[in-house]
């Protein structure tokens, strides 16, 4: 397991992790199933753009 999946699995873990990541999936399940990559690729873009180190 790499590191980054390790520090994943701990945050999760985190009280406010777990409920944010039960209110992500939720809310990802209401974007048809055909949209919902395409979706993800452009959230995780922004937030690289936003918050990444490069």
């Amino acid at each position: 397991m790499s590191n980054e999946h390790l520090h994943l699995l701990i945050e999760l873990m985190k009280p406010i992790g777990v409920e944010t990541a039960r209110r992500w999936v939720a809310a990802l399940m209401l974007v048809p199933e055909d949209q919902r990559e395409e979706l993800v690729d452009a959230i995780e873009s922004q937030i690289v753009a936003e918050y990444g180190d490069g």
